[in-house]
């Protein structure tokens, strides 16, 4: 007698080549619970003054709770209208970071937000890959995701988390100038890289050099992910280097939008149509702690021919219009604040499509 056994899911759970295949299954950031970052002085290279700032005299307290409020309602319209193009959404757990933690050489007065998961967490292939970040404050954030990835992996994902690094002050030795502006915040002490330095070209992924991604970091993630995929450190002219994803994203195959100052011309992309984008159009006044204007070029591609642009940048939205992409319109400003737009502010867990090469 034959016992029929159910087939197996055929439909991997975790698979996400690029940035542009079509989008499945996403997770999107909450930032309920989170706290202005502490300050170390490895941030200097990379934050504007205003979060300098805050971060010295507020880290670890509440960020402020109103606009946290309209930065989280953002958030959930962002779900909704992913939701409603029928692409599955998940959420993070609640967490609370405004908890003290220490490790036997340093301490915390608290942790940031569960608000960015792309800085944290990278999906390459059928893995989620877990950064080891160089910001001491962040070193529990994966925790809000934590019960996500368990699950992914529970039902066939892939789970590869890099080494927990020590964040001794050996690390911050690096070789920054303030007054050139040359250098890095960050030594080789041990590896340390944030997911956002990464961008995923099928099986070829580009990766900068930045002030939380060190040469150690970026040779640890090229031997984990082993022979299949290819890592190509690119040249980006930004003396403040910190998430390439507002410098370079890709939005389907052969077409790249560009940061008009920081994009140094690369034989890789020598047969990219390159789009410089517009000048962002958010207010001087508008509080960023975290990041600049140009977040405006931080979209989220949902396929190759449709992207998730801040309603507000109207600059961009003609720009990729004319280009041929259907832009879906969200308000996003509130989020800038706290450091990141729609693709930091989410993980793209899957995406159809096996991979393929484009590049040079």
């Amino acid at each position: 007698m034959h016992t029929h056994h159910a087939e197996p899911e055929t439909t991997p759970v975790v698979s996400s080549f690029t940035e542009w295949d079509p989008l499945e299954e996403v997770v999107v950031g909450r930032l309920a619970g989170g706290v202005f970052p502490s300050w170390q002085d490895s941030m200097l290279a990379t934050m504007p003054d205003e979060g300098i700032r805050a971060f010295k005299e507020s880290g670890g307290s509440p960020f402020p709770a109103e606009h946290l409020a309209a930065a989280d309602a953002e958030l959930d319209t962002l779900a909704a209208t992913l939701q409603g193009r029928g692409i599955k959404v998940v959420r993070p757990d609640d967490v609370d970071y405004g908890r003290a933690f220490s490790s036997p050489q340093w301490q915390s007065p608290g942790g940031m937000s569960g608000g960015m998961p792309r800085d944290l967490l990278i999906v390459v292939g059928d893995t989620i890959v877990e950064a080891p970040m160089s910001w001491r404050c962040r070193t529990h954030e994966v925790d809000a995701f934590r019960g996500l990835i368990k699950s992914y992996f529970q039902r066939g994902g892939g789970w590869l988390a890099a080494p927990r690094p020590q964040l001794s002050d050996e690390l911050f030795d690096g070789d920054f100038n303030p007054e050139t502006e040359q250098g890095y915040a960050i030594s080789e002490f041990e590896p340390v890289f944030d997911a956002a330095d990464f961008m995923r070209f099928g099986h070829d992924i580009i990766v900068q050099r930045s002030h939380v991604t060190n040469e150690f970091g970026i040779n640890w993630m090229r031997r984990a992910l082993g022979p299949e995929f290819r890592i190509h450190e690119i040249p980006v002219d930004d003396p403040h280097a910190m998430h390439i994803d507002a410098s370079i994203v890709p939005l389907a195959p052969g077409k790249l939008l560009v940061h008009p100052e920081r994009y140094v011309p690369h034989p890789l992309f020598k047969d990219w149509e390159i789009l410089e984008a517009p000048k962002p159009v958010l207010p001087a006044t508008w509080p960023m702690y975290f990041c600049s204007a140009w977040l405006s070029m931080n979209v989220l591609s949902l396929d190759e021919r449709t992207v998730v642009v801040e309603r507000q940048e109207e600059p961009m939205i003609e720009a990729l219009t004319a280009w041929g992409f259907e832009c879906v319109p969200v308000d996003f400003r509130h989020v800038y604040s706290f450091g990141g737009s729609f693709h930091c502010a989410t993980l793209d867990v899957r995406r159809q499509g096996s991979g393929g090469r484009y590049l040079g």
